[in-house]
């Protein structure tokens, strides 16, 4: 059962992230959509591990499956890389800064608050 959700949110993870990807497009160097993507994940991922129970069906669909494809880190990956293979360094380490503690802040920010 457990894998019939985890493809079922992984599914719909996939589509909302694409969808998402399309909607906070920017004409930039710099990759706000899978920023701005990874946030929103990370902090409904906070949401998660404060109100679910980690073995709950609840859990299992949204926190794996949906955020499991929702968010991406190959993307932001990809898209570092892109940035190193144009020497775009200071948007490089701002992309690296904003993603690593953005993400951790915006997970704790919302764990606390529906805790």
């Amino acid at each position: 059962m457990n894998l019939i959700l985890i493809a079922l949110g992984g599914a719909l993870g996939s589509i909302a992230r694409f969808e998402a990807a399309n909607l906070f497009k920017k004409n930039s160097h710099f990759p706000y959509s899978t920023l701005i993507i990874n946030l929103m994940g990370s902090a409904l991922l906070g949401v998660c591990f404060a109100t679910l129970l980690k073995t709950s069906s609840w859990f299992v669909f949204l926190a794996v499956g949906f955020l499991g494809a929702f968010t991406t880190f190959s993307t932001f990956s990809v898209e570092s890389m892109k940035l190193i293979q144009q020497r775009q360094w200071l948007t490089l380490t701002l992309y690296l800064i904003t993603t690593i503690i953005g993400t951790i802040l915006a997970f704790s920010i919302f764990f606390l608050i529906f805790k």
